[in-house]
């Protein structure tokens, strides 16, 4: 048995799953960003350094 090399998927179709990846990976990507800041603000207020 082999695959053909036909994808399931049209152009359009493939172009809009792109986008909604890229749209997933944006969100996913500002989301590490805030846990990373919110984890360092935490850091700093227990750690005292402005006092």
């Amino acid at each position: 048995m082999t695959q053909s090399d036909q994808s399931p998927y049209t152009a359009e179709e493939t172009a809009l799953i792109r986008k909604r990846q890229a749209a997933r990976s944006r969100v996913m990507g500002v989301a590490l960003v805030g846990l990373c800041i919110l984890f360092f603000m935490i850091t700093v207020v227990k750690v005292g350094v402005w006092g």
